[in-house]
């Protein structure tokens, strides 16, 4: 399969990438010129430069079999939003705008577990999956969103990522300054997501829809004080857990949920349950 893959350079993308390769696909990857291509290096991946000229002519003059967008810009304190824009509704719906024209069959966005209208990142993610299921049914093109959950894992995952650098502090014996913590979530390795990404690929599941509304998650979810009293537990450390220490949104914090039926009846399972993959984590760090 040819594969070009949107939003390649960030943690989540070049996990897709490496993956995709690994699996013996051809992957073109979209990357600014001011991208940082460390996590990509001494891949066998084409490049384009992000703009729609160059991936234009991609599109073209090469039968381009799927295309996932991977971007993902979350400013929690951009009272401007262009960023969010641009990246999370604009560049991808002009890129699936060329795919459509150009007889792509398949268009992967990752979006985003949270209410539709929890925040701007979530209802511009939520906006383009409307796109995406308004053209399915106008076009050829089956599109996928896949509703992640929290995710944490894979190769790349920054030390600022909540289960990351929650661990660090813990096995470091650091105090962990956190909110109440009673929103529960759902939290999936990356490895379990890159799975998902491959089984729907190689089409080891099949779907009948063009228009398929994923949640991706463990189906199970705990509260943020569970998960990071489990950690300390399992980290035997002796840092103070400071909750309340940030205050929680005034609007409140949504508990999430992925409905993982779909998976089963699709004779998928996950490597990790909710637990086990946090215990692996642990490992990792050490």
């Amino acid at each position: 399969m040819r594969i070009m893959v949107l939003g390649s350079t960030g943690y989540l993308g070049g996990n897709i990438v490496k993956r995709m390769v690994n699996d013996g696909h051809d992957v073109y990857c979209v990357v600014r010129q001011t991208s940082d291509l460390s996590r990509l290096r001494n891949l066998p991946i084409k490049y384009i430069i992000s703009n729609n000229d160059q991936i234009e002519l991609t599109l073209k003059t090469n039968r381009i079999d799927w295309i996932i967008n991977g971007v993902c810009t979350y400013n929690q304190n951009d009272r401007l939003y262009e960023d969010m824009f641009q990246s999370n509704l604009i560049f991808p719906l002009s890129v699936l705008n060329l795919a459509m024209r150009f007889g792509v069959e398949n268009f992967i966005t990752i979006g985003t577990g949270l209410p539709d209208d929890f925040n701007v990142y979530s209802y511009t993610k939520s906006k383009l999956s409307e796109m995406g299921r308004f053209f399915s049914k106008r076009s050829e093109i089956s599109f996928y969103d896949l509703k992640l959950e929290m995710f944490y894992g894979g190769e790349f995952e920054p030390d600022k990522r909540f289960i990351r650098s929650t661990i660090k502090k813990l096995l470091n014996n650091e105090p962990v300054l956190l909110t109440s913590g009673k929103q529960k979530r759902d939290i999936i390795r990356v490895e379990d997501v890159l799975d998902i990404l491959s089984g729907i690929i190689s089409k080891k599941v099949v779907f009948t829809d063009q228009y398929n509304l994923l949640p991706v998650g463990t189906g199970e979810n705990h509260s943020i004080r569970e998960i990071v009293e489990f950690l300390k537990e399992q980290t035997n450390s002796s840092s103070e857990l400071v909750f309340g220490a940030y205050q929680d949104r005034e609007d409140g914090e949504p508990d999430t949920l992925a409905d993982m039926k779909w998976l089963s009846e699709k004779g998928l399972r996950l490597q990790y349950g909710y637990f086990e993959g946090l215990k692996d984590a642990i490992r990792i760090c050490k």
